[in-house]
């Protein structure tokens, strides 16, 4: 249930986040529609008129349908994992292909449009081609904008510090979570310094002759942008030192703690969906009494949608559908290079996932028995017990009752696969189906195994076995 419920925020929240980014691109506003430039008088025009009726109309059908799509999907939860997400990458893949698609379609046809009858010129405005900009630009960089993204390092320091406590080195060492959470912690800072320093380093945008409201406008979004991810910097590790302190004193994180630490780091969310509205507000109202407004006609590089100038030596740049998006210059070998490889490490990874799935749910957990070692096999992973390392092994009619939290693996709510760590019983492995019993209980030195199986009196006949090959060795 809890499975469902999440991807089901997830889901509704993805078609959200995608309509407001791709979906409300309709507005002709600072000299552009669909992020083509066009006179006021030619975006009143019939035939552009027509073409933004079907966009709406596209628009409407697709994400209506995909967001029921999206709710029906979760449905999959209470089946099989690995048929869900197997069915919720197919789904995903076709929202982001889809309304990619669908948008940049329409761009390119209203770029068509403005070919094919001249439009030239924005209302109350100078139009001005990308390279003629460039001096304008230059001038704009004269004053130091933004925070330095350095202030990122002293956060990476302070995810480092509570390695000096005895107590989280040592539960660091026992519990693989302890490493994922740093990890995180500390890459999500480095994240935040990246993307700090590429908007320092973007070209300042021409607005205007007048130099200061170019400043003006420019520094507003630096400043902004800038404090965002510090602040994002500091929530992040502000969630890491508070998992940290129950590692410190109680050498425990339970769910009460996780709760808190993703609530934590769900505010850089909130802190930069603020700061695109509060920059898009203050602009306007900056550029608002303009008089010498300029618009950058740099369409020819963006007429398929995706950027692609040979005379810009910039990487990355700017995403006209997305202000607070950036993407890369396809005309450049490292622009296609990165663009390739995102996409096939996000195929690889989503088959990566499903297959694990698949394994998971249709390979049934085996023990086999030998005169020296256990072998026990299961759909995430193996492992070998040499019978000599068995301290002692018993029946049990169910699993302690205890709060286990999953370090690795899988817990679906059917079956606990992997290694797992309970408040009480500590460092242990589990191979189980959750509604099945008895379970056999392997106690070793370094850790507890539990496991069961769905065919009756299987767990009794490896007991048995295990029971007999400990006396034979001992004897």
């Amino acid at each position: 249930m809890m499975m469902f419920v999440i991807f089901l925020i997830v889901n509704v929240g993805t078609i959200g986040i995608f309509y407001g980014v791709y979906g409300t691109k309709r507005k002709y506003e600072e000299g552009m529609l669909m992020g083509v430039h066009l006179p006021g008088s030619a975006a009143e025009s019939e035939e552009v008129k027509m073409l933004m009726k079907k966009y709406r109309t596209w628009t409407k059908w697709f994400y209506t349908l995909n967001l029921l799509a999206g709710i029906a999907v979760c449905g999959f939860c209470f089946w099989y994992i690995s048929v869900f997400m197997i069915v919720w990458s197919i789904w995903l893949v076709e929202v982001c292909i889809g309304a990619i698609l669908l948008l940049y379609r329409t761009h390119r046809k209203l770029y068509d449009l403005k070919m094919k009858n001249g439009w030239i010129g924005s209302n109350g405005s100078k139009i001005m081609t990308a390279d003629s900009a460039v001096d304008a630009t230059v001038s704009a960089q004269s004053e130091k904008m933004g925070m330095s993204p350095l202030w990122h390092i002293l956060f990476c320091g302070l995810i480092v510090l509570p390695c000096l406590l005895p107590q989280v080195r040592l539960y660091l060492k026992e519990s693989e979570d302890g490493w994922i959470l740093f990890l995180c912690g500390f890459a999500v800072n480095l994240v935040f310094a990246a993307v700090h320093a590429v908007i320092l380093r973007t070209r300042n945008t021409v607005y205007s002759e007048d130099v200061k409201m170019n400043l003006a406008v420019n520094r507003l979004q630096k400043n902004v942008w800038s404090w965002s991810l510090i602040a994002g910097s500091l929530f992040n590790t502000g969630a890491y030192l508070w998992v940290t302190y129950f590692m410190d004193e109680k050498m425990w994180i339970g769910s009460e703690v996780y709760i808190v630490y993703i609530i934590l780091e769900s505010v850089p969310i909130f802190i930069f969906m603020s700061g695109v509205f509060y920059i898009k507000k203050k602009r306007n109202r900056i550029l608002q009494n303009n008089e010498t407004l300029h618009y950058v006609d740099d369409d020819i590089y963006w007429k398929n949608g995706w950027y692609s100038n040979p005379n810009d030596k910039r990487l990355i740049v700017q995403d006209w559908a997305c202000s607070f998006n950036y993407t890369t210059n396809m005309a450049r070998p490292a622009g296609k290079i990165s663009f390739a490889a995102g996409i096939v490490i996000t195929i690889v990874c989503l088959l990566w996932v499903c297959v694990l799935m698949f394994r998971i749910d249709f390979t049934p957990i085996k023990v086999s028995v030998g005169s020296d070692k256990i072998e026990i096999t299961s759909g995430y992973s193996d492992m070998e017990i040499d019978i000599d390392e068995v301290q002692s092994a018993e029946l049990l009619p169910k699993l302690p009752n205890d709060e286990y939290k999953r370090v690795n693996g899988s817990d679906d709510g059917q079956k606990k696969i992997g290694k797992f760590r309970g408040k009480k019983t500590g460092k242990c492995r589990m191979y189980i189906y959750v509604e099945c019993t008895p379970i056999l209980q392997i106690n070793t030195s370094d850790e507890i195994i539990f496991i069961n199986s769905k065919e009756k009196g299987a767990a009794e006949k490896w007991y048995e076995k295990i029971v007999q090959e400990k006396n034979r060795v001992h004897s």
